[in-house]
């Protein structure tokens, strides 16, 4: 009897790698309050990356004359940090730089801020540095406009995310006798936001369904979920999956997936399924049927594998 162990780990993800000047889009500046003077101010920020790289700090322009005491309010997309403001410049330091790939959404709120007493209509620069610094990526946001006689009601919506997996880790008995009827087991995945431009959810296998002494590999079933097959082979390991939901947020399955075809988990992060826009209140789920099949040819033992997910938003 041949005995596999599957240990699954889901994380929350804004990815990785390194790469050098581009322009940052989506790139926005909303002051909590407009009135010039104002007291007790916050800046929020955001922007979507152009250009792989590490990024250390964020500089992000303010009107002569901006005051106050400045303090981290929120974060997402990178590390904890530090900030100051000099020389009308807001910078955010990461206490470690963080690699970042392309088009990933970053969100920055800075509290304390007093505003400019200068009535008129400001721009901001936002720029991504890497250690040395140099620029990674840099965008201008709209204008805002700071008056005296304004009456502000900016509204702010949270940016919420619900990841859920119902299955930490299971395990499999497998026999080689049964050949291609192999073993299955389901896990349910369910992703809930308002992300405005919808999620990827990737999947990836650290090292295969393997063991080691002696050391052998279960083959998957194919390179990954850009291809299928209908027909799962005498000896191997895959999943197929079904989708509900995404009824209004445009989901849909990997196109190796459709069909209740067969696919495999690659070795890097590859997209299982992807939105276009925020869930509404019904959650996308999408069940996974793992499945492992085996024949003489496989040595009897335990075989391991940790399977990752790798939510990530476009907020």
């Amino acid at each position: 009897m041949l005995a596999a162990l599957l240990v699954l780990v889901a994380l929350l993800a804004f990815a990785a790698s390194p790469a050098f000047a581009g322009t940052l889009t989506s790139v926005t500046w909303t002051p909590s309050n407009l009135k010039t003077s104002a007291t007790a101010v916050t800046y929020m920020y955001s922007f979507k990356t152009a250009t792989a790289g590490t990024i250390k700090s964020v500089t992000l322009t303010v009107p002569s004359g901006t005051a106050g005491t400045v303090a981290v309010g929120t974060v997402y997309g990178l590390g904890a940090g530090t900030v100051a403001l000099a020389s009308n410049t807001i910078t955010y330091t990461v206490t470690t730089a963080v690699s970042v790939a392309a088009g990933i959404p970053i969100y920055l709120s800075f509290t304390g801020l007093t505003n400019t007493s200068t009535a008129g209509s400001y721009t901001s620069t936002e720029t991504t540095r890497t250690s040395t610094p140099s620029t990674i990526d840099s965008g201008t946001s709209g204008s805002v406009t700071f008056g005296s006689s304004t009456t502000t009601a900016p509204v702010t919506i949270a940016q919420s995310l619900t990841f859920t997996n119902d299955t930490s880790s299971f395990s499999l008995t497998v026999d080689p006798t049964g050949l291609s009827s192999g073993s299955t087991k389901a896990v349910t995945l369910t992703v809930l936001t308002n992300a405005s431009a919808g999620y990827t959810l990737a999947a990836l296998d650290t090292g295969g369904l393997s063991r080691t002494s002696p050391a052998y590999t279960i083959p998957d079933v194919t390179a990954g979920p850009g291809t299928g097959v209908g027909t799962f082979p005498t000896s191997g390991f895959g999943t197929s999956a079904t989708l509900s939901g995404g009824g209004t947020d445009g989901a849909a399955l990997a196109s190796g997936l459709t069909g209740g075809q067969w696919v495999g988990y690659p070795g890097s992060a590859a997209t299982f399924l992807s939105a276009t826009g925020p869930t509404g209140a019904t959650p996308d789920t999408l069940v996974l049927t793992n499945k492992v099949g085996v024949d003489y040819s496989v040595p009897a033992g335990a075989y391991t594998d940790t399977i990752t997910y790798v939510l990530t938003p476009s907020f």
